[in-house]
């Protein structure tokens, strides 16, 4: 091999990984200034109140009785109903 092809390639590795650590540092740099810009210029948000829970109609006495025997049958008599409630 010749010595002037190595120094070539020596030289074009060193100047390539130069641009590369050079545009990622700027591009770095340019993100954090984004940040910043946004952080002192952004507008806070409006609060947000909580949904008021929909109060859910009870259940008739039989849709009450078919559930517990549901509940029952799929449990072997070990599930006990507290409450029902319809989902929204």
């Amino acid at each position: 091999m010749n010595t002037e092809n190595i120094y070539l390639a020596l030289q074009l590795m060193v100047v390539g990984m130069a641009t590369v650590f050079l545009i990622l540092y700027i591009i770095i740099g340019l993100g954090k200034l984004l940040v910043n810009y946004t952080n002192t210029n952004a507008k806070e948000a409006p609060p947000v109140s909580e949904p008021q829970p929909a109060q859910a109609p009870e259940a008739d006495a039989t849709t009450q009785a078919v559930i517990q025997l549901a509940v029952k049958e799929l449990t072997g008599g070990k599930g006990h109903m507290t409450q029902i409630k319809k989902l929204p």
